[in-house]
């Protein structure tokens, strides 16, 4: 995921050009957007990964693109799985729609994922309970609270920035 340090990951998913009026107007705003950049760096290529690997983040992004009809976010994510070279099993996680994986807590994991990005008020202490006793830590827990965080805010920033371009 070379061109995520290195550019703006919106720019490079809406098209947008130097010439652009809409990335001129995103210029204006430049501290916000090199915030959203550095979140991006931080929730989805942190120096440390832990136990949340560069591949396993991409899919979950990719998961939640799908589940938003982010298309243009979902590709750019699943580029990004694609060149972590990650297995089948990884893979798999970004499409919603396929089975659930047989292992407890990566199963446990996306339930979650996909609880807080379609109905996060419906999210309570019991789910987070839920992923403790599934074996996931208070680090764990705020790293994958980070990357639902930051995922969702970047798919409505990118579907308002769309409703600009095109309308």
């Amino acid at each position: 995921m070379t061109d995520t340090l290195t550019g703006d990951v919106i720019d490079n998913v809406l098209g947008l050009e130097s010439s652009d009026e809409l990335f001129r107007l995103r210029e204006q705003r430049a501290k916000m957007k090199h915030l959203t950049q550095t979140s991006y760096n931080a929730a989805l290529r942190p120096a440390e990964p832990r136990n949340f690997s560069y591949a396993l983040r991409a899919a979950i992004a990719a998961r939640m693109s799908a589940l938003w009809k982010a298309d243009e976010l979902q590709a750019h994510y699943l580029t990004a799985l694609k060149s972590e070279n990650a297995s089948d099993d990884v893979v798999e996680i970004a499409n919603p729609a396929s089975a659930t994986p047989g292992d407890v807590k990566l199963t446990t994991i996306l339930a979650h994922v996909d609880l807080v990005t379609l109905s996060p008020k419906e999210a309570t202490r019991a789910n987070i309970d839920k992923l403790y006793a599934a074996g996931l830590d208070d680090r764990d827990i705020v790293t994958l609270a980070g990357l639902i965080a930051y995922v969702n805010y970047q798919i409505l920033v990118v579907a308002g920035l769309k409703m600009m371009r095109d309308n």
